[in-house]
């Protein structure tokens, strides 16, 4: 009799992390009883549940070496190595009944994601969003070596060991799936995946089975051959786990769709139907020696079901967890004010600092609930409960059902006269070149239909164009006030603003009250609906040319004539550079690049003064051709925060021009490498270097994109997304994403980013919560990117 997931309830739940658990495995005896569970979290644990007896677990060590979360876990029967990997980049192994790490390696330059046992004794191989896997050996004396896996275009996010051949396998966000030799020699490459491979499992025969957010598992033939695909899940799948208590082609897989579900791989078929869980993502899964599965979920819970009846839970806990599942299901469907309860962030938004005093946020609680908070004296305050009603069914709203979901209108598009219409839905109100992208990016169709889809849904649809209006309010900084020049001074309504930039003081001056770049707030470009690609530049162009003067002069009497020191007339030549048509003045120019020698700690007036001269190519060329002046500037993206604040300026207003985009692009690895160094700084600094990466994607979507350049691009925007908080450097950071998601190499700029959790995490968030009139333009533009991943 085949085995069925059927016969599978609930045993019990583990109760004890406080965030979502990534991470489950199946441990080693413990003495006297069963297999120890092993769970990994966002909370940046690792727990061990010991069995008791039955279906009775408890908690028994806690583990906390890392510094960031848990996002895999492997046991290592062989050496009784119990291994965790963190988004802090590293790997900690544990003896199976120690409590600090038996050692911690370290190498990876980003988040671990997947483990696996090696081919030799006391030997590891990890996957990274760095790109790479890593072989490690480990000798008996503590010695690490290791050989990397490079080959990969994006995130590694997985890894397995064929034994009988010898060979390892990885699997990544570019989609491929590559088997390697020990030396770290490429052998084979798999395609077939058309999204991200997030699991892979070695079966007899030489086969193997794969898994991915296409929701599709594949089953791979000894020739490399994809001869079955596994359909049913209806969202990302995370991991798959082989039940070989139950035969050695039997697999459960769990995912993005709430569910866990078993599969014979050889015929095909799922075995049962699924185990809906009371939470939205299922993030891993493991199988005990006994039958038993173990999963580790969103809601922070870890769950064992069983189908022997001796370890199946009492019949008040099954029902308490049908009661659990059946409401979650409810909530599926339901909607505040038009958002998807299921698309707001959990209880972990509130561990993230507000962006400025009385901002609200909506989190969805474990419990159903959805409650209001405000950011009041430096903590999330409950606000209260919200409350909003959901939509009528496809009979009484009158609406056309498509893939499960209700839309105004469901088109049939004609694209072959060999292949059958392809259905393009379209709600009343949607943006129709949002809802043109999602059907290119749906159907892998060229990007230069966009235009034609979209105003086929305009005149298909009476629908008229959306059109966004965005407040033009300045800002003014509380500490500076609007007549002292601070260096990155703005007028923007940036969140969080208020910290006075360390090196100024009572006598600082400041570069006029508008330091952002011109036409912030246009959404949409040449007066079209669309929000990708924006294709104006953003420079910054406001300046106090007497108080940058009377900067320079007070710096200037501070030195002798050995250290720099110039006449009056020299600062007078210079200033001339920052008006708005100036002349191009040899003796200014040399007058400017005398400055450009002062000593780092008064150097950010003279490039507050090069950051205006370059916005003019003329000058620019001058300024590269005859002394190469990009030698002096570039360097101070490692300096003082005034300097880098000027030098981002700088070259976002460079970037306008094509003299200034051939010259940096043959540097922009270097300078993406110091400016992604930046860890921290002001409001103005973040949207200095947000400036600087829309500008050099307004130039991939204007002429040919160069994959490096895109890639280069993404990387640094991906950087700079880990630790920024403003919501206009955020704003423009989205949509310079949004702009390399219509060149050719969207694709892998995709996989990129959909790989780093922590930025997929605030863009949903920032986009799921309301936001001000000011930067409610932050919403539109994240619901559009959303759309496209």
């Amino acid at each position: 009799m085949e085995p069925t997931l059927d016969h599978y309830k609930i045993s019990c739940e583990l109760l004890g992390h406080s965030l979502d658990v990534r991470a489950v495995a199946a441990g080693g005896n413990a003495e006297g009883a069963g297999q120890i569970i092993v769970s990994g979290s966002r909370d940046k644990s690792t727990k061990l549940w010991k069995p008791i007896s039955g279906n009775e677990y408890i908690e028994s060590v806690t583990l906390q070496d890392h510094k960031n979360f848990i996002s895999y876990i492997c046991y290592l029967e062989s050496e009784q190595w119990i291994c965790t990997a963190s988004n802090d980049a590293t790997i900690c192994v544990y003896q199976h009944d120690a409590f600090v790490p038996l050692i911690t390696l370290k190498g990876h330059e980003s988040t671990v994601c997947a483990l696996a046992g090696g081919l030799q004794a006391r030997s590891i191989i990890s996957g990274s969003w760095d790109k790479t896997a890593r072989v490690w050996l480990i000798s008996e004396t503590g010695d690490v070596t290791f050989v990397t896996l490079q080959g990969h275009e994006a995130a590694v996010w997985a890894v397995a060991t064929e034994s009988a051949q010898q060979k390892y396998i990885t699997g990544g966000a570019d989609k491929c799936i590559y088997y390697w030799n020990a030396q770290g020699e490429k052998l084979r490459l798999l395609k077939g995946h058309t999204d991200c491979v997030r699991g892979l499992i070695p079966l007899p025969a030489n086969s193997l089975l794969s898994c991915g957010n296409d929701a599709v598992l594949r089953f791979w033939n000894e020739d490399g051959e994809c001869v079955r695909e596994l359909n049913g899940h209806t969202n990302y799948i995370y991991a798959m786990a082989r039940n070989q208590a139950l035969g050695e082609h039997i697999v459960v897989s769990c995912g993005e769709d709430s569910t866990l579900r078993m599969w014979n791989v050889i015929t095909g078929d799922q075995l049962g139907a699924p185990i809906l869980h009371p939470a939205i993502s299922v993030w891993s899964v493991a199988c005990l020696r006994n039958g038993d599965i173990v999963t580790g979920c969103s809601d922070g819970v870890v769950r064992v079901f069983s189908q022997d009846p001796a370890r199946q839970a009492t019949e008040s806990v099954r029902a308490s967890f049908e009661i659990a599942v059946s409401t979650h299901k409810a909530q599926l469907n339901e909607d505040i004010g038009g958002v998807k309860k299921t698309d707001l962030p959990g209880p972990e938004a509130l561990l993230s600092n507000g962006t400025r005093e009385g901002q609200t946020k909506m989190v969805r609680h474990v419990d159903g609930s959805v409650k209001c908070y405000s950011w009041e004296l430096g903590k999330w305050t409950l606000v209260g409960d919200v409350t909003g009603a959901t939509g009528g069914t496809q009979e009484t709203s009158g609406k056309n059902l498509h893939e499960g979901k209700e839309y105004d209108y469901v088109f049939n598009v004609d694209i072959s006269d060999t292949e059958p219409p392809i259905k393009l839905p379209y709600n009343r109100g949607e943006d129709p070149w949002q809802a043109a992208q999602q059907f290119i990016h749906r159907n892998n169709l060229p990007q230069a239909y966009l235009d034609q889809v979209a105003n086929f849904i305009v005149k298909n649809s009476e629908s008229a164009p959306v059109v966004a209006t965005q407040s033009t309010a300045g800002y003014q900084d509380p500490f500076t006030g609007g007549s002292r020049y601070v260096p990155g001074s703005s007028s923007s309504n940036v969140s969080g603003s208020g910290n006075m930039d360390p090196f100024t003081g009572s006598s600082s001056y400041s570069t006029s009250s508008s330091q952002r770049p011109s036409n912030i707030d246009v959404n949409f470009v040449s007066g079209s609906d669309k929000h990708f690609p924006v294709s104006t530049y953003r420079t910054f162009d406001t300046c106090d040319a007497n108080k940058v003067l009377e900067k320079m002069r007070e710096f200037n009497n501070k030195l002798t004539n050995g250290e720099g020191k110039v006449g009056d007339e020299v600062l007078l030549a210079v200033i001339r550079l920052t008006d708005k048509t100036p002349e191009v003045d040899p003796t200014a120019l040399e007058a400017l690049l005398l400055l450009l020698k002062w000593p780092p700690g008064m150097l950010f007036p003279v490039l507050d003064v090069v950051r205006l001269a370059v916005r003019h190519e003329a000058i620019f060329s001058l300024l590269h051709n005859s002394h190469n002046f990009l030698s002096s500037v570039i360097p101070q993206l490692s300096g003082a925060a005034a300097n880098q604040l000027m030098v981002c300026r700088c070259l976002a207003n460079a970037l306008t021009h094509r003299s200034g985009r051939q010259q940096l692009e043959t540097q922009l690895p270097h300078i993406v490498e110091l400016v992604s160094c930046i860890r921290a700084g002001s409001p103005n600094l973040q949207i200095a270097i947000a400036t600087f990466y829309l500008n050099l994607t307004i130039s991939q979507t204007l002429s040919v994109a160069q994959s490096e350049v895109c890639h280069v691009a993404t990387s640094g925007l991906l950087e700079l997304l880990k630790w920024a908080k403003d919501l206009e450097a955020w704003y423009r950071a989205m949509q310079a994403i949004g702009n390399l998601t219509t060149t050719p190499c969207s694709q892998e700029v995709i996989a990129l980013v959909v790989s780093v959790d922590h930025v997929m995490d605030k863009l949903r968030e920032l986009t799921n919560t309301p936001q001000d009139e000011n930067f409610a333009k932050v919403n539109m533009v994240g619901q559009a990117l959303l759309a496209v991943f």
